[in-house]
């Protein structure tokens, strides 16, 4: 029997904090929470957002490992099944007592989801044993179902069924709208005042959480300022204690101000160029008279090489990201279950090789295509758009960078995806590169729950085959070998064109004390203000 029990760490960061006066805290960021459904999302904005008001099944400690949280003991039993064992006491925002029923409802409503469906798509039954035991029974084994219960939320059964959202509501959908995307109840710290995704959203600490309560933040309010010249402003006139989203150009002059501090990390995902590698016709992509071109380029492996080879993702990460990323060479990062730091070698900077490899490829006068690029959700995404299409021209494709809103750009993605070269963040739920592979890299079947999020239509029948033994095995070595196995093959296939691993830079007023978390969470629990 296979057995987790953790110790939880919150206590040790109260110290006298937990004595400090009660206060306000209102902190930026670039772009809104879309919903504060748990269940209809999972990009990580919106999940920093709505992880203050939901729990999710396990925690996880400011260092990002795995601690109890409404499950206080989890075990691998055999025949499929993992055992949990549900925290008593636990109240939602309502006054109601958490019950394993409530467990059972959401993870079945989100298992269901098809942003989850990598994750959690192979559970097939969440079974309640008694008042505090749930059983998980999933169609195989799955070594790592701890790891993503991390992004498991909890919210209450009968709130969603009193408020008709036992479904979870489709935000792609036009004019979409229900009961849990303005509205919550979950059991976290803080209770959901009110949410406005064009403006603001807006919190109250829940005094009866079950857990410690470190810091004595009272109200919160999160606001969507766009524009990184008015965030820094916000922060500079006092209308805002804290920017987590701060514009790189702007981290000296908020570091020479009096009164404000800056703080960083790494962040617990890394950016890359998505090429289309199924499609017959590439979309947007021409030749140099202006004529579709009849083959996708992007398809020959070739062709990808010759990207890899010409662009430069040094210059970028020391230029455009002015120092404050490290180059990533493999579908990991360090944290991660499964990262090889021996394998995390890019792809050298060589554009005699690029243009001899396109040339090889029957490309020698290069071609003309769009890249679709995110503006505001990622650091610096425009800038990196640019400089990728200067690096690109060197080696004869011409690239006409297509700037995208994040709501538009996430849909043009989720609706199709209507795209055949992109910019695009990613990092794996569970932080483990098996879920590198089941979301982003495996041949894309929704109905199979494989490969949703590679929106490059990347194919390869291999890594799929070898995921799907990973996706089973618990022995650590066997693990190992597979691991190194996937993150070569995908390499050297160039399944995306890797670049870098950005920092998160929060900027900060005097006597504000927030601790980063690596998956950009603002942890309203333990914020203290002075």
């Amino acid at each position: 029997m296979l057995k987790r029990t953790l110790m939880g760490a919150a206590a040790a960061l109260a110290l006298t904090a937990g004595m400090a006066s009660a206060e306000n805290l209102r902190f930026a960021g670039a772009t809104p929470a879309l919903t504060m459904d748990p269940h209809a999302t999972n990009d990580f904005t919106t999940t920093a957002i709505f992880r203050q008001v939901y729990d999710s099944l396990i925690g996880l400690s400011l260092d990002m490992e795995l601690t109890p949280a409404l499950a206080t003991e989890w075990d691998y039993i055999g025949d499929n099944t993992w055992r949990f064992t549900i925290r008593e006491g636990v109240q939602f925002h309502d006054g109601s007592e958490l019950t394993a029923e409530d467990v059972a409802f959401s993870i079945m409503r989100q298992k269901d989801s098809r942003f989850y469906r990598s994750l959690f798509g192979g559970i097939q039954e969440a079974q309640v044993v008694d008042a505090t035991t749930v059983d998980v029974i999933s169609a195989g084994p799955d070594p790592i179902l701890p790891r993503k219960m991390s992004r498991m939320f909890i919210l209450s059964q009968a709130w969603s069924e009193a408020n008709d959202v036992v479904e979870i509501p489709d935000l792609g959908a036009e004019g979409a709208e229900a009961h849990s995307i303005r509205n919550a109840m979950g059991t976290g710290p803080m209770r959901l005042l009110s949410h406005d995704p064009s403006v603001e959203t807006r919190f109250e600490v829940f005094a009866d959480y079950w857990d410690e309560l470190p810091g004595n933040v009272t109200t919160a309010t999160y606001l969507n300022i766009g524009s990184g010249p008015t965030r820094v402003a916000a922060l500079l006139s006092g209308e805002v204690d804290m920017v987590v989203d701060l514009p790189l150009q702007d981290i000296g002059r908020i570091e020479s101000a009096p009164g404000y501090t800056i703080a960083e990390a790494p962040q617990m995902l890394w950016m890359q160029l998505e090429l289309d590698g199924t499609r017959d016709q590439a979309l947007e992509t021409f030749d140099r008279a202006g004529n579709p071109l009849a083959e996708n380029p992007f398809r020959d492996t070739r062709v990808r090489q010759a990207i890899a080879h010409a662009v430069d993702a040094d210059l970028i990460a020391d230029r455009v990201m002015r120092g404050k990323a490290r180059v990533v060479g493999i579908s990991s990062i360090p944290g991660f279950g499964g990262y090889q730091e021996d394998l995390d070698q890019r792809w050298e900077t060589d554009v005699d090789r690029a243009r001899e490899l396109l040339a090889e490829a029957g490309y020698p006068d290069g071609f003309v295509t769009t890249m679709n690029c995110p503006l505001e959700r990622y650091v610096n995404t425009d800038d990196i758009c640019r400089a990728v299409a200067s690096m690109l021209a060197r080696v004869g494709i011409d690239v006409r960078v297509n700037g995208l809103v994040w709501p538009e750009f996430a849909r043009m993605l989720v609706n199709g995806p209507d795209s055949s070269f992109h910019l695009i963040g990613m990092g794996p739920d569970s932080r483990d590169t098996q879920d590198a592979f089941t979301g982003y890299v495996m041949t894309r079947d929704p109905d199979a729950n494989e490969g949703f999020f590679n929106w490059a239509l990347y194919t390869n029948p291999e890594i799929d085959d070898l995921t799907r033994t990973l996706t089973t095995t618990f022995d650590e070595e066997e693990r190992e070998g597979l691991y190194r196995d996937l993150l070569e093959r995908a390499r050297d296939g160039v399944n995306a064109v890797y670049l870098h691993q950005p920092m998160i830079v929060w900027g900060m007023r005097g006597g504000v004390t927030a601790p980063i978390r690596s998956d950009a969470t603002v942890t309203l629990q333990n914020v203290v203000v002075e």
